[in-house]
């Protein structure tokens, strides 16, 4: 008798559990609207939790549909959820107009499909001309007279000062640009003393046998002593041509970077100022050697690297 009695409650429960999860529509509608003003519409559809609803193209006439949208919101127990399709209609035929019923499409978890249709509702449209009895357009009106500023041509001049100005400035600054005080270039490094020296007995070289010749032998000389006497001083630091032989002597003894002993070039500088001061003959071959002597000179106090590059030229 008890197992009977638990049967059927279990049914009645099952039975209003399965009424309680059935799918339902509701259409809510305003009653009444103005002729072409939007007409909001909710259409509300409960389903289980595990089914999807949708609302499938169809015919809303007299209506047109604006737009759609949906909203949905699950139950507490999260047995169930619903789904709230907003519909924006609009109306332009005047009158009580029947607006539904509206298919919903519902689809289950295991893809079953189902169709239902909610209810109906009537909606009056009032138009705003309804109390005229016959609505007429307005007359046509005078022409009204209207000013209106125009600011073309004082846009168009601002825009040429603007173009002047700019061009104003951009010739001030080529003029300033083209006078502005320029730092003069760098002078070029003076030659070395050795190039310089030896430059100028080279030239003394090619001309020593026009020079014994023609009897120029002590300008001759006295220009090789003083091409050695000016090499000697740039070289080490001192006034070589306003020296006399014996201060560059002495100037030569000090120098660090002598290659050669001090008494050599004193040496050539006194056989020079014997040909200059005593005034003493200077044969051919005498000149030749004594401008190979001069040349020697140079070549030997130049600095190391210096005569290393120019032995391998």
């Amino acid at each position: 008798m008890k197992r009977s009695a638990g049967i059927i409650v279990f049914s009645l429960l099952a039975t209003a559990l399965a009424w309680a999860q059935k799918p339902a529509v509701a259409l809510d509608a305003p009653p009444e609207a103005t002729l072409g003003d939007p007409i909001d519409v909710i259409l509300t559809v409960s389903t289980p939790a595990s089914d999807e609803a949708a609302v499938p193209e169809q015919s809303f006439k007299p209506f047109e549909i604006l737009g759609k949208k949906l909203t949905v919101q699950p139950s507490k127990d999260g047995a169930s959820k619903t789904y709230s399709f907003e519909l924006q209609l609009m109306c332009f035929e005047p009158g009580t107009h029947q607006l539904g019923p509206v298919r919903v499409r519902i689809t289950s978890a295991a893809g079953d499909l189902e169709e239902l249709e909610s209810n109906t509702q009537s909606i009056e449209v009032h138009s705003v001309l309804a109390n005229e009895p016959d609505p007429q357009l307005k007359p046509p009106t005078a022409p009204v007279t209207v000013e209106q500023d125009d600011y073309r041509l004082l846009i168009a001049l601002g825009a040429l000062l603007a173009v002047a100005f700019g061009a104003l400035l951009a010739w001030l600054f080529m003029r300033w640009w083209r006078k502005r005080e320029r730092p003069e270039p760098a002078p070029p490094p003076p030659p070395p003393p050795w190039e310089v020296a030896l430059a100028e007995l080279h030239e003394l070289e090619d001309g020593r046998a026009a020079a014994i010749s023609e009897g120029h032998t002590e300008e001759w000389v006295d220009a090789v002593s003083d091409a050695i006497r000016a090499y000697l001083g740039r070289r080490f630091g001192f006034h070589g041509l306003e020296s006399t032989t014996d201060e560059i002597a002495a100037e030569l003894g000090r120098a660090s970077a002598l290659t050669i002993e001090p008494r050599d070039a004193v040496e050539f500088l006194g056989q020079c100022d014997l040909v200059k001061f005593a005034k003493a003959s200077l044969a051919d071959e005498a000149s030749r050697i004594l401008i190979e002597d001069a040349l020697a000179l140079v070549d030997r106090t130049r600095p190391a690297a210096v005569a290393q590059e120019g032995a391998r030229s």
